[in-house]
């Protein structure tokens, strides 16, 4: 900007006459002004007229008027060529680290604002002018400044490579095509250029047409994804419903009309991407089917076949037997004597293999399996316990094979600083009352549903507190399962 404002000045203060900034400016009576040399000789050839004329606006004086020095234009001339070399010199930039230096300049390098493919060299600005004027450098090539020259160059023959080995995919120079290189498919590096310039535009189209595709599939999602948070408003409404008969009566109802969308269904392109989103989707619909199991801190005493027991001595009416099936304990789950389980982290049972056993979680199930009304304690103690609930199909191995991993079990774990319920890869948080032994509730209902109760147990008083409860619909004979991750537990001998 400020050189385009510096030419303006300049231009104005030119003499139309030689076209250069004005030397010893002087003005004639019309305005105009001119060098004193370069009127006075226009004036000379008209002195064989009587009149005297301005070479730009034609007017004519009579006589030939006096011409004297405008000291005022002088004054702006000289201030114009100051301003001119300083823009000069600021034009000239040095080169920093990271720009690319003239390789002309001896002392100070300044940066280069132009590269030549046929010198193999960089220029600043006032170097590069011979390639603009004289006509030896017409057919040289320039392109913005680049540090690369030399990866254009052979290493071998320091020639310009300008031949491209196609049957080596590499670019050589002539005497590499007479040499080690004879006989190959090869053709100038121009026409290899153009070729793979329209492989790459084919390219980029193809990319363009996957971001279209993709834009499209996870606006598709994204409605679904709209659609499952709304079914999730739904749940956690009625999860805050206080009265049981209308909370079993909504329920039925929102099971059967609220299904949530399948993204099978969905007519997407087959790419792993999309592959992928809808896989999104599912586990997202999956937790979202799952959050039917939801907590229910109060739900009163229609909710089961038989009336939730108010102390212990009724819950101990329930009470179950149960046994561990050693066939699915873990190798580095000890059992002691009666129903204890414990981690050892130096001792590696030797069990033979067994398609029910865990592989990859110190757990094990037991060997009956439970619909409810029954009862049961644990005594735990240690780091990490999992008390557990499971269908027989439960994983033995994978990520998915502990307990709360997936929709297929039901743990809490128990630890110093409270209780956390999993369930198909969620966890609650619980602030429960500490015990070292929890009561275990389970019931179920005419409609099959489920109902799983918490409570710690007093070891001094055996009084009870419930902490948590749950229900859901899938109903089938569970198995109880501990998990001991650094710690143990014991199914505990009730004595009435």
């Amino acid at each position: 900007m400020a050189q385009r404002e510096n030419q303006v000045n300049r231009d104005k203060l030119c003499c139309s006459i030689c076209l250069d900034l004005l030397k010893e400016p002087v003005t004639i009576p019309c305005g105009h002004s001119y060098c004193m040399n370069c009127v006075k000789s226009y004036w000379d050839e008209e002195d064989q007229k009587e009149t005297h004329s301005c070479p730009q606006c034609r007017q004519t004086f009579t006589p030939r008027p006096a011409l004297v020095r405008n000291t005022v234009i002088a004054d702006l001339v000289e201030e114009t060529k100051k301003t001119g070399l300083q823009a000069a010199k600021a034009d000239l930039c040095h080169a920093e680290h990271e720009d690319v230096s003239c390789d002309v300049c001896t002392e100070t390098k300044l940066k280069a604002v132009k590269s030549c493919l046929q010198c193999l060299a960089s220029y600043c600005e006032q170097h590069l002018q011979p390639h603009y004027e004289s006509s030896a450098f017409k057919k040289h090539k320039l392109v913005d400044p680049s540090q690369q020259l030399q990866e254009i160059m052979c290493p071998r023959h320091n020639e310009v490579m300008k031949i491209f080995c196609r049957t080596d995919q590499q670019c050589i120079c002539y005497l590499c095509s007479m040499d080690e290189h004879k006989g190959h498919d090869t053709v100038s590096t121009a026409a290899e250029m153009s070729e793979k310039q329209t492989e790459l535009k084919e390219r980029q189209q193809n990319i363009e047409r996957k971001i279209k595709e993709k834009e499209k599939s996870v606006k598709v999602l994204q409605q679904e994804i709209s659609e499952l948070r709304r079914r999730k408003t739904e749940l956690e409404q009625l999860s805050h419903t206080e009265d049981p008969t209308q909370f079993l009566h909504n329920y039925t109802l929102l099971s059967r009309l609220s299904e949530a969308p399948d993204s099978a269904r969905i007519n997407i392109h087959p790419e792993s991407y999309t592959e992928d989103a809808a896989a999104a989707v599912s586990e997202s619909r999956e937790k979202l089917q799952s959050s039917v199991e939801w907590t229910i801190t109060a739900v009163e005493e229609t909710q089961g076949d038989v009336s939730e027991p108010k102390t212990r001595a009724e819950f101990l009416k329930y009470k179950c037997e149960i046994t561990f099936n050693p066939n699915t304990a873990h190798q580095r789950v000890v059992l002691g004597p009666g129903l204890k389980a414990k981690y050892s982290h130096t001792q590696t049972i030797r069990r033979y293999d067994h398609t029910d056993r865990f592989t990859d979680w110190p757990q094990v199930l037991s060997r009956e399996s439970f619909t409810g009304p029954c009862y049961w304690e644990v005594e735990w103690s240690g780091d990490d316990v999992f008390i557990a609930l499971a269908y027989s199909s439960v994983s033995r191995s994978g990520k998915e094979s502990a307990f709360g991993n997936d929709n297929s079990s039901w743990a809490l774990e128990c630890f110093s600083g409270g209780y956390t319920f999993r369930h198909s890869g969620s966890r609650t948080f619980i602030k429960g009352p500490q015990s070292s032994r929890i009561g275990v509730f389970l019931n179920k209902d005419l409609a099959n549903l489920i109902f799983l109760s918490f409570y710690s147990v007093s070891e001094s008083t055996r009084t009870m507190t419930l902490f948590h409860s749950f229900c859901t619909r899938r109903y089938t004979p569970l198995l109880v399962g501990l998990g001991v991750y650094g710690g143990s537990a014991e199914i505990c001998e009730i004595l009435c």
